[in-house]
């Protein structure tokens, strides 16, 4: 009996501790916090090419170049600048380049069509040298930097010889206003206006361009080589193959230009090129857009002697390529860098 009332108190005393122990309260979760939607990233901004380009690096960086036999650099303006490379290319094949990068964001440079004759109206004056178009324009307060030939011309005799087969605007004026039929040779052309912005459109876009551009000079050329950037896709057309050409590109900005003639059809001195190494070249050079346009026999590249005086028929122009005729060529038109300083 004492042995159950003992069991009995502890019972009821262990009861009383548990009812006077305070219950444990959990302590509270700490609140989450909201993710806050991150911004994204900005994208990286697009390299813009260095002006103006390292042509023998370039050239090397694009494979282009087996083993570099001559490389020569100079500036016969401060916003002009000029290089001539001989070299064997990966093939082993003899090349000579000629590259002019010009910055027509320079206020006291600028770029101008020549035509055969001077014409102002028309294309009234035949077909005449590269030299002799820059001799004509050249004067004081308005010197001739260099040049280069342009647009495929008509070289049949008579009214239209020397005629670009595309348009051609001079001075505001339009001298031609339409592109010859050229089923097997695409078209393109560049323009620009009076602040100097360059653009290169297919002549599909003439139209267009035209009533919305007020266009003071423009020239006709071959098929884009680059653009927006990238290869263009190439049409086989009736100047495919190895020969000397001549291009022309301008970077993104549009105030950059770069004019190009190579040589060609000579197989010590140098072969020539087909559209996909000229597609390198102008990539290399930093084109965003540029095309082909008139070469063989036309392709001339010329560099005014800044050594010598004297303006216009005193001036000493140089052809710094070596044109597959052998001697310069009479050429429908052509186009100037001009410094007015």
């Amino acid at each position: 009996m004492k042995r159950v009332f003992f069991f009995c108190v502890c019972a009821a005393l262990a009861a009383s501790i548990a009812s006077c122990t305070p219950s444990v309260i959990p302590e509270p979760k700490p609140q989450e916090k909201e993710e806050q939607p991150q911004e994204p990233e900005p994208e990286p901004e697009p390299e813009k090419p260095s002006y103006p380009i390292d042509v023998q690096a370039a050239f090397e960086d694009a494979g282009l170049i087996g083993k570099v036999k001559s490389c020569t650099h100079y500036s016969p303006h401060s916003s002009v600048d000029v290089t001539e490379i001989r070299y064997t290319d990966y093939a082993s094949q003899p090349q000579a380049v000629f590259v002019m990068q010009v910055d027509l964001s320079d206020p006291t440079v600028s770029m101008t069509n020549t035509v055969p004759g001077g014409a102002t109206s028309g294309f009234t004056g035949g077909r005449e040298k590269l030299s002799a178009q820059l001799r004509r324009i050249d004067a004081e307060g308005s010197r001739v930097i260099g040049g280069i030939n342009t647009d495929f011309f008509i070289t049949d005799a008579g009214a239209t010889a020397g005629q670009a087969q595309g348009i051609f605007w001079h001075n505001g004026i339009c001298l031609k206003d339409t592109f010859n039929s050229q089923t097997t040779r695409p078209r393109c052309f560049v323009y620009w206006d009076g602040d100097e912005t360059v653009r290169i459109a297919n002549s599909s876009y003439y139209t267009q361009i035209k009533s919305a551009t007020k266009l003071r000079e423009a020239f006709s050329g071959g098929q884009f080589l680059v653009v927006n950037g990238g290869y263009s896709t190439i049409t086989a057309d009736s100047v495919s193959g190895v020969h000397p050409r001549t291009m022309f590109g301008v970077q993104e900005d549009g105030k950059k230009v770069i004019l190009v003639v190579l040589d060609g059809r000579n197989s010590v001195l140098a072969v020539g090129m087909d559209y996909p190494d000229m597609q390198k070249i102008m990539k290399a050079l930093g084109s965003f857009d540029s095309i082909n346009i008139d070469g063989g026999g036309s392709s001339t590249f010329i560099v005014r002697d800044t050594s010598s005086g004297g303006y216009g028929t005193n001036a000493k122009f140089l052809i710094k390529n070596m044109p597959s005729d052998g001697t310069e060529r009479a050429i429908g038109p052509g186009l100037a860098i001009v410094a007015s300083d």
